[in-house]
């Protein structure tokens, strides 16, 4: 009997809560719902004693109550607002003792039921929490005044039908039952809170413990005191340093401070934290035997109430294997991987000094004809050979430096020297290498040379050398040192034909877009395309970009091509659901037109979160604040960033991590070779751990063959792109391959 009205109170105080309901919210709807469920039933029973003793003005006061919180139990139960049933239950809890009361004949009869009127205020504070429950209290108050003003008019004009006995004995029952109701009611809240509360701490208590053992796992923490002693290691900094607990509470930092750090270094972190500061910076600490590993250091006072330091707070980062990853990373970005020579970015950025140079650019004859005849591995180690024959001949001039440019050309940096001298040094290398030929593998091979010089300014040396260069070819010299008539007037005329081409090709509307698919190397399904430019000549033939986008940069006419690639690739991926990917120069994202132009797109066709902007020419990125400010508004709309060329143009691996790439594109020169050259797998497994480790996605572009295709997979390439899947094509008809 007992179990089965347990289990029906229990239904009874869920009526109104939903499944998706809070905790907090089932504990209030909860609090309410006690409230008619006690005072229900005591209605119930008064009202059936009133009557019996023949009261039955009085008795229809807490029948009405009982009826209207059933009707309010059931209303709630369907439409679970607790709002209803908490107004007016309240209301009704205030106002009909008060009213029996008054019916009985005021306080002489029946003050004892007054007391049930008192649960308004209680439960206000249970769910309000707030001044409202004052509004509540204070009506209390106020009719209980009332009660009092109008006492005499009551026991004047109403006389009360209940025995002397019934009400001594009915002012003992509704006391005691009263104070129990209210009893239950606050130790039920109570109990829940207390409940949720134990809840939350046990929580909170899992929380830190997973907080702590992320820590554990990837930062190295300490406390110190006031005079830098440690009184606190994590269990990380004993696996990385190799230091025991007994070796190193109670001493200082310096159990694990390298001597390659600057004392300086110290002063300045010092005198940061001592004012009271947090201090941020890189350190190489020393392990136990000795070793060194670098840390990225933040080391914060911690303060008592007063504002004193009380210890000091270090938490560290090991990045030694970043560091590593980026010295070699940042070595094969300035080295030529074949002859291990500086190449072409590492000219780059040395041109970029305000020095006085000339530049020699040497070309090795029909070199072509060379590799058909002896092979591609033995063109290889005719390079090197040469590299080294380059490098003792320059080795007798100071300030000369030597580079290869790619292919078969090098280029040799002379710094300070006369133009005669200069010229003289490229005439003895022309003699040197026309008389002396290759010895390799026991094969005598010889070579024919031909050079161009610039004594230009040094950002017109490359282009200028180059012409110098073009011309010694075309016209069959050895030597040719640029001036102003070689400025290739030929060239001129050709330009002019392509800006007229491309002014027609813009008019008629002769610009269009091809498609190459990238495909995912898990699935080998095709979710992304890379958007390229195409020119359709008046007789519809297809014209790549090699031949006319550079004249299209210097005709001013590029930003007018990119515009109207935006529009079509929108236009052709607006109803599927691919990823595409749409070139843009550094120059397009500086260009504050462009910008609005392509925000004004994303804004049109919101496809934006399948939109990848690939950055090209990053290598040339000066203002990285207008950059970053870009890629932070299109990131806004759900764009992703790819960066393009990657491995060939970085001096700075900070800046990429400025660019924040979703995607790297490894530069298709580094995977053409990745089968069989070791040094191209080594860059681009070092490409892949480093893009994983900042949790970027990599794509191997110039995949030929199922061999490079299968290295990548092996490597842990995310997605390859190239002629092995498909060509550049006018349509989007593949889902996989």
């Amino acid at each position: 009997m007992l179990e089965t009205i347990r289990k029906l109170y229990h239904i009874t105080l869920n009526i109104g809560i939903n499944e998706q309901d809070s905790k907090e919210l089932r504990l209030k709807k909860i609090s309410i719902t006690i409230v008619p469920v006690i005072m229900g039933p005591v209605g119930l029973i008064w009202g059936v004693i009133l009557l019996g003793l023949g009261d039955m003005f009085s008795a229809m006061f807490p029948f009405f109550y009982a009826f209207a919180s059933l009707i309010n139990l059931y209303v709630f139960s369907k439409n679970k607002n607790i709002q209803l049933i908490k107004k007016s239950q309240m209301l009704l809890v205030l106002i009909i003792p008060f009213m029996l009361m008054w019916s009985l004949g005021g306080f002489a009869y029946g003050s004892y039921v007054m007391i049930w009127a008192f649960f308004s205020p209680i439960a206000a504070l249970i769910l309000d929490r707030s001044s409202k429950s004052f509004y509540w209290l204070g009506s209390f108050i106020a009719l209980t005044i009332f009660s009092a003003v109008i006492d005499p008019w009551l026991i004047e004009h109403q006389s009360s039908f209940l025995p002397e006995f019934a009400i001594e004995v009915f002012f003992v029952l509704n006391i005691s039952v009263s104070l129990c109701g209210l009893y239950f009611l606050l130790h039920y809240f109570t109990t829940q809170k207390e409940e949720d509360a134990q809840n939350k701490i046990g929580d909170s208590i899992s929380y830190l413990q997973g907080y702590k053992d992320t820590i554990d796992k990837n930062l190295i923490v300490t406390r110190t005191d006031i005079e830098g002693k440690i009184i606190f290691a994590n269990e990380n900094f004993y696996r990385v340093s190799g230091f025991t607990q007994e070796e190193v509470i109670g001493k200082t930092h310096s159990i694990i401070r390298h001597p390659n750090n600057l004392n300086s270094l110290f002063q300045n972190m010092w005198q940061t934290i001592l004012s009271k500061h947090t201090w941020h910076g890189r350190l190489q600490n020393k392990k136990k035997d000795g070793t060194g590993y670098w840390v990225d250091t933040t080391i914060a006072p911690i303060l008592n109430n007063k504002g004193e330091i009380v210890e000091f707070l270090a938490i560290r980062h090991d990045i030694s294997q970043l560091l590593e990853q980026q010295e070699e990373l940042t070595h094969m970005l300035y080295f030529d991987r074949l002859t291990n020579i500086h190449n072409r970015n590492a000219l780059s950025k040395e041109l970029k000094q305000s020095k006085n140079f000339s530049l020699i650019l040497v070309n090795i004859d029909s070199f072509s004809q060379v590799n058909d005849l002896y092979g591609e591995k033995m063109g290889d180690k005719i390079l090197k050979h040469f590299s080294l024959s380059l490098l003792a001949h320059i080795k007798k001039y100071k300030n000369t430096h030597l580079y290869r440019i790619g292919g078969d050309e090098f280029a040799i940096l002379v710094e300070d020297y006369p133009s005669l001298q200069v010229l003289n040094m490229a005439k003895e290398l022309i003699e040197k290498t026309h008389k002396t030929p290759l010895s390799i593998d026991e094969l005598i091979i010889p070579l024919s040379i031909s050079i161009g010089i610039s004594f230009e300014e040094n950002l017109l040396l490359l282009s200028t050398t180059n012409m110098a260069l073009k011309i010694a070819r075309r016209s069959k010299k050895h030597i040719v040192v640029f001036s102003e008539k070689y400025s290739l007037n030929e060239e001129y005329e050709n330009n002019m034909r392509w800006i007229k081409e491309i002014k027609d090709a813009i008019n008629n509307d002769r610009i269009t877009i091809y498609f190459q698919s990238i495909v995912d190397n898990k699935d080998n399904t095709i979710n992304k395309y890379e958007t390229l430019v195409r020119l359709i000549d008046k007789k519809g033939n297809v014209i790549s970009p090699e031949y006319f986008l550079e004249t299209a940069k210097k005709a001013k006419l590029y930003k007018e091509l990119t515009k109207i690639i935006i529009k079509k690739s929108f236009d052709a991926f607006k109803d599927n659901s691919y990823e595409f990917s749409l070139n843009l120069t550094i120059d397009d994202i500086l260009d504050n037109k462009m910008k609005s132009y392509i925000i004004e797109m994303l804004k049109k066709y919101n496809i934006s979160k399948r939109v990848v902007f690939e950055i090209v020419e990053s290598e040339s990125i000066e203002n990285f604040e207008e950059v970053e400010n870009f890629i932070d508004e299109v990131k806004s709309y759900g764009c992703k960033i790819a960066i393009d060329d990657f491995g060939t143009g970085y001096s700075n691996f900070e800046h990429l991590m400025k660019l924040q790439a979703d995607f790297i594109k490894i530069d298709g020169s580094i995977i053409k070779e990745i089968v069989h050259n070791k040094r191209s797998a080594l860059i681009t497994s070092v490409i892949v751990a480093f893009a994983k480790e900042m949790g970027i996605e990599t794509i191997g572009e110039y995949v030929e063959s199922k061999e490079i295709h299968d290295k990548l997979i092996e490597l842990g390439v995310n997605k390859s792109q190239g002629y092995y899947f498909d060509k550049p094509q006018a349509t989007l008809a593949k889902k996989c391959v």
